[in-house]
């Protein structure tokens, strides 16, 4: 698996604000450049593996993409994107695993990155966090955009 995340890049005030929306990380930097690479530097500080490392490629429209650099450690950006999302909804473990009907340690094995969940159960923890909130399946055509 090859996981990719959206951001996107703004321009206040003397600075430049990046965020990767559905990570919920948010930092800024004095150029686009530093914007970006102060994005991939957060996101490695974050997941904090020993050898983890994040890429991020600028495309137009001040859009990029971040991903792990080995596919391997997909799983470590797909665990920041729960904890983070279930954080930004004040829920516990507890909470999560009892609105998807799992024990408390099975869903914490998904935050841990020691289980990769399927598209439908990152879809369906999502849920489980805020009703109103959805996953976006996208196809990008990198080449296309650059």
């Amino acid at each position: 698996m090859c996981i990719k995340f959206e951001g996107k890049l703004s321009k206040e005030g003397k600075y430049w604000a990046v965020c990767v929306p559905a990570m919920d990380v948010y930092t800024q930097g004095k150029s686009k450049k530093g914007a970006l690479a102060m994005i991939g530097e957060a996101v490695e500080l974050l997941i904090d593996r020993k050898g983890f490392r994040a890429s991020v490629n600028s495309l137009p429209n001040n859009q990029f993409v971040l991903r792990a650099k080995k596919a391997e450690d997909d799983k470590y950006l797909i665990a920041l994107m729960l904890k983070n999302q279930r954080a930004k909804y004040g829920l516990s473990l507890q909470e999560v695993a009892d609105r998807l009907g799992v024990s408390k340690n099975a869903y914490a094995q998904y935050e841990q990155a020691r289980a990769v969940p399927s598209l439908t159960k990152v879809e369906e923890f999502i849920y489980a966090m805020s009703h109103n909130v959805h996953v976006v399946l996208d196809v990008l055509d990198e080449a296309k955009v650059a």
